[in-house]
């Protein structure tokens, strides 16, 4: 079986977390788009882990390989720092990694550029954009170009980095070179941020640079591994880091509140996320943008003790396009809340709700950060 996790909103959804929990059931998982960006949570014996680049995976399963595909961009010395860490606690796991040669690199100067250039819509600064840009621009340097002969070229100014990671046992190969090995394989496909910040289909310009739907695994180059389902990862509550458009956004003391029950702090810049209720007119549209026809909803905890969640229905204007989500007008409606997020009877209309207006099935839901704290739903 091959199925797909992708963030369903606008990122930090708990995607990693989920993606950790599967994974032991897979051979493969694959990240396929963004770069160091991304801040994938997870906790493996009561320890917090936060990766940036390398694949949600849980070491401690020692079947599961890492695969970094070609629609990502990537700071080598980054993936570098993560794959030593990793080794401080899993020795050998470099031997499980492997990176296409056809990611681009993130270099200095696009940290730099980003930095000094796009704060104005809320960019964690880590050269993603620039990368891109200079990918789009047909200037950008591919890992597979650091290669003379099979071997880091030492003229680049990477070999050192490259020499460290091949080190440790990191591979440095393409995606059609593994084409039978995956094809015999059971594969998981982590996305990175969230269909509301796709380039294409996000709410633009306050969006990633990359393809952040199921269309970015076809152009990552894996369009020979079918797919048998696209889990969308959304929290019940909905939250957003950066600035634009975000209808169902609280603020004031109410947002403070939320924001501190749920830790709601990014986990790759540590800013403050902006806060609101899940908006099911949004996550409609995700759902239909990004290819995803089952849905996790996690965080559950979180709004334990509410007697009431409020939650968006419907906008006035149903969004088609990404300009639909500018000045749209929130429908809201007030569902039984929760004292036991473990307790399915008190989920049910909730959930009911979801599946109804998103036309999804929900089948797992989330209510911790221990493995255990994800469990299915068949109510």
């Amino acid at each position: 079986m091959n199925i797909a996790v992708l963030g369903a909103m606008w990122g930090d959804e708990g995607k990693g977390h989920i993606t950790h929990h599967l994974s032991r059931n897979f051979d493969w998982v694959i990240r396929f788009n963004g770069g160091a960006n991304a801040g994938h949570t997870i906790y493996r014996d009561g320890k917090k882990f936060v990766h940036n680049l390398l694949p949600s995976v849980d070491f401690r399963h020692s079947h599961v390989n890492s695969y970094l595909g070609s629609g990502m961009v990537i700071d080598l010395e980054k993936l570098r720092d993560e794959v030593v860490e990793a080794e401080k606690t899993y020795p050998g796991v470099g031997k499980r990694i492997y990176v296409d040669k056809d990611a681009f690199i993130v270099e200095h100067k696009h940290k730099e550029e980003d930095r000094s250039t796009n704060g104005h819509i809320g960019s964690t600064n880590r050269g993603i954009g620039p990368a891109y840009k200079d990918k789009i621009g047909r200037s950008g340097k591919r890992i597979g170009d650091l290669f003379t002969q099979g071997k880091p070229d030492l003229i680049t100014g990477y070999s050192d980095v490259l020499l460290d990671l091949i080190g440790k046992g990191v591979t440095f190969t393409y995606a059609l070179a593994w084409e039978d090995v995956f094809k015999a394989s059971s594969l998981l496909f982590e996305g990175a941020q969230g269909v509301l910040l796709d380039i294409n289909h996000g709410i633009y310009p306050y969006v990633s640079c990359s393809d952040a739907t199921v269309g970015g695994i076809i152009a990552s180059g894996f369009a020979f591994a079918k797919l048998d389902k696209v889990y969308g990862v959304a929290k019940c509550y909905a939250t957003k880091v950066g600035e634009g458009p975000f209808p169902t956004e609280l603020h004031g003391q109410p947002a403070d509140d939320l924001r501190q029950l749920g830790n709601e702090f990014g986990a790759t810049t540590g800013r403050p996320r902006r806060v609101g209720w899940l908006d099911l007119a949004a996550l409609r549209y995700a759902c239909q943008k990004g290819g995803i026809n089952h849905l996790i909803l996690t965080k559950f905890d979180i709004l334990n003790g509410l007697s009431k969640v409020p939650v968006c229905v419907a906008y006035k204007k149903t969004p088609v396009c990404p300009s639909d989500f500018y000045n749209a007008v929130p429908m809201t409606a007030e569902i039984p809340g929760w004292s036991d997020a473990r307790d399915p009877d008190q989920l049910a209309k909730f959930i009911s709700l979801v599946e109804t207006f998103t036309k999804c099935k929900v089948e797992y839901i989330s209510c911790g950060t221990d493995d255990s704290d994800i469990m299915g739903w068949a109510a």
